[in-house]
Formats: C-alpha cells, sequence, structure tokens
C-alpha cells in the first residue's frame, strides 16, 4: 500500500448545523447516502468498516471500503481506505475536525492526506475537482429546513446506532 504522504487537500466551512449533526451526517451510512454516495454502511466505531458506493450512469468502480481510525464523536473522525481502482488501492486517510462556534453551528476542518507517487496524479486531479462539490452538497443536505428533518439529525441514536 502506498504512503499517505502526499499533499493534503484542505477545505474548511462554516456550517448552520450543531456539531453533533455535522458529526451524524459525516459517519452514519443513512445521512450519507442523502449527500455523498448512492450506498453506504457504516460501523460507527474506531475500526468500524465503511463502505461506499456510487450506482451513477458511467461509475463502474468497486465499493470504497474503509475503517475508521479515529473516532471521537462529535470532535472528530477520521478513516483510511481505498478500493482496486486505486493505485495500490488507497485513496489515502480523511480526517474530519468539528469545532463548535458561538451561533450554534460548526466549522469543519476537512484534510484528505493523499497517498505519495505519479500513479496518484490523475486520482489527486479528481479528489481536487470531487471534494468542493461534495461539501455543497454537505451544506446543503445541513441547511436549516423543516422541524422533522432538524430533528432526525438530532436523534440521539445517531451517536451510537
Amino acid at each position: 500500500m502506498a504512503s499517505v504522504s502526499g499533499p493534503t487537500l484542505r477545505h474548511t466551512l462554516v456550517l448552520a448545523a450543531p456539531p453533533v449533526r455535522v458529526f451524524a451526517a459525516l459517519t452514519e451510512a443513512r445521512h450519507l447516502e442523502r449527500w455523498f454516495c448512492d450506498r453506504c454502511t457504516s460501523e460507527t466505531h474506531i475500526a468500524g468498516a465503511l463502505v461506499m458506493r456510487w450506482a451513477r450512469a458511467g461509475d463502474t468502480a468497486p465499493a470504497f471500503e474503509a475503517r475508521w481510525i479515529a473516532w471521537d464523536p462529535p470532535n472528530g473522525a477520521a478513516f483510511t481506505g481505498g478500493h482496486a481502482g486505486y493505485p495500490d488501492g488507497t485513496a489515502g486517510t480523511v480526517r474530519y475536525t468539528l469545532t463548535p462556534s458561538d451561533d450554534g453551528g460548526t466549522t469543519l476542518e476537512v484534510a484528505h492526506e493523499t497517498p505519495a507517487g505519479e500513479a496518484h496524479a490523475a486520482a489527486l486531479a479528481s479528489w481536487r475537482e470531487a471534494w468542493p462539490r461534495a461539501l455543497d452538497r454537505l451544506r446543503a443536505y445541513l441547511a436549516p429546513r423543516s422541524e422533522e428533518h432538524t430533528s432526525e439529525l438530532q436523534s440521539p441514536c445517531n451517536l451510537v446506532c
């Protein structure tokens, strides 16, 4: 497996949702399927499996398989993984750091520690384009909406189920 010593892609965004909601959206399968991937399973604990699939037209990539390597609800989490379509089968490590803001929102820092080497150049270019789009979808997903949507994301089950 390639070492994770390539460029780190960093993104910071301010979200109008408390850390508990943001953490749930970043880690729970039912939420990831609403903004990030088409199908997902996530064992929400340290060393838990994270499997994501995309089923859009033209997508033929195998499932993205990862493990949660850091788990600190609602302050942050990290996973490492990839699939056979990446050189050495790895996409590196993604770390989420959540900081509550005084207004009840959250500052989210995303650090994608990418694998080193020229073999990952195409994937790196793709990740540079994909992260801003994905984080825009997350922002839209977490935007204030109806009472039903808000209570679903604030359920205490979100951190333990």
